[in-house]
């Protein structure tokens, strides 16, 4: 049991849960729970798919063998390559997590009467699968963090929105959504900073390829600054209330993982530290626009 739920990546679960709230909190609307949770189940079945699928194809290409040390937050879980799971029970788990997903879809778009819920789903399931499996292998050809951007960002905000207004809400949300999508795709470009190597080797054109492991830290003290000076606009336009500058007080950590990955890009027990940081910066600052939304 404990190897099955190592294999999920319960720790990045929060990426997709937490924006998905705040979309849901987001709107000028009396708050309805039977959409939100079965549009929850749908999030996080779709993001455990997402994780069970990306093991199976990043050990099919070789990229999960290039390094056997387990680390925490990136380089996958080691399962296929210890061989404690198959890599047919990480693909069996993501069809069956999909399959939840499409499920409590249907039953979303049967309670707001919107068969376009159960098409926006599919379309986020094929995304989260096409990041990293066949046939487009989206992360392999060089848009895996646009792929990122869109699933953590605008796909789980507009879709708690979506949930409780039964359409599409206003350009303010798609906005709001786009500090997490940054936010999610910056503890991506911190992960792939120890995994350039096996990612190369693997044949994965991700932006630290581009870039360079001695240069990525650029990339993510960019992706973290535009999350806040967005925060900051959001809430001198309105659509987003003091409180949620509480969420500044997590700045440090974005500077401690910019310094790691300065500084330590090629020690990777060191870059467990930043990608922690970076996972613990998205939590603070999606908490504080929670607090802010509800109170």
């Amino acid at each position: 049991m404990n190897a099955r739920i190592r294999a999920l990546r319960l720790p990045f679960v929060g990426a997709s849960v937490l924006p998905y709230v705040s979309g849901s909190l987001s709107v000028d609307a009396s708050f309805r729970l039977p959409p939100f949770l079965l549009g929850l189940v749908a999030v996080v079945a779709t993001h455990l798919a997402a994780n069970l699928v990306n093991d199976h194809a990043d050990s099919a290409s070789g990229v999960d063998w290039a390094d056997r040390t387990r680390y925490p937050f990136f380089g996958g879980s080691k399962l296929i390559q210890d061989g404690v799971l198959s890599p047919r029970w990480f693909l069996a788990s993501a069809v069956g997590f999909s399959a939840v997903a499409l499920i409590a879809t249907v039953g979303l778009g049967a309670f707001l009467g919107r068969l376009d819920a159960v098409l926006f789903s599919v379309a986020i399931l094929f995304l989260a699968w096409s990041y990293s499996h066949g046939p487009l292998r989206l992360a392999y050809r060089g848009w895996g963090e646009e792929v990122i951007f869109l699933l953590f960002g605008p796909a789980t905000v507009v879709g708690g929105a979506f949930c409780q207004l039964g359409h599409l809400p206003g350009a303010s949300i798609f906005v709001l959504s786009v500090p997490f999508g940054l936010l999610t795709t910056a503890i991506l470009v911190a992960n792939e900073v120890p995994d350039a190597d096996a990612d190369a080797q693997g044949g994965k054109r991700n932006w630290v390829h581009r870039l360079g492991r001695q240069r990525a830290y650029l990339a993510f003290a960019g992706l973290v600054s535009g999350a806040y000076v967005l925060i900051v606009g959001l809430v001198f336009a309105g659509v987003l209330g003091v409180l949620a500058l509480g969420s500044l007080a997590a700045v440090p950590l974005g500077w401690l993982a910019t310094g790691i990955l300065r500084k330590r890009y090629d020690d990777k027990h060191a870059l467990v530290s930043s990608s922690r940081c970076a996972i613990v910066l998205h939590a603070f600052v999606s908490l504080f626009l929670i607090l802010d939304l509800w109170l």
